[in-house]
C-alpha cells in the first residue's frame, strides 16, 4: 500500500512500509521475495536488509503512523520504479 522501493534483491516486487503486529515498529518488506528493512534512510539495498525473517506477522499501518515517523518522506508517488537516492 505504501510504496517505497524496487526490490533491488529480486527484482519482481515493491518494497512497502509495513507494520510488526506485536511490536507496532515500522519496517520495509518486499511483497515478492519477502526481504525486510528496518531502516530506509540506510537505504533499501542488498547489504542493508535484515535476515530473513527477522519481523514477525504484519499489518498495514495507517497513514497518520507514518507521518508521525520519518517514514512519510521515503513513499512514491507513483508506480515507477526508479529510485532516487
Amino acid at each position: 500500500m505504501y510504496k517505497i522501493a524496487w526490490c533491488p534483491i529480486c527484482d519482481q516486487g515493491w518494497v512497502e512500509i509495513v507494520k510488526d503486529s506485536k511490536t507496532s515498529q515500522l519496517y520495509a518488506y518486499c511483497t515478492e521475495c519477502e526481504t525486510e528493512w528496518n531502516d530506509p534512510a540506510k537505504g533499501i539495498k542488498e547489504d542493508s536488509c535484515l535476515p530473513f525473517g527477522t519481523f514477525g506477522r504484519f499489518i498495514s499501518p495507517t497513514f497518520e503512523e507514518i507521518t508521525k515517523s520519518d517514514w512519510y518522506k521515503y513513499i512514491k508517488d507513483s508506480d515507477n520504479k526508479q529510485q532516487t537516492d
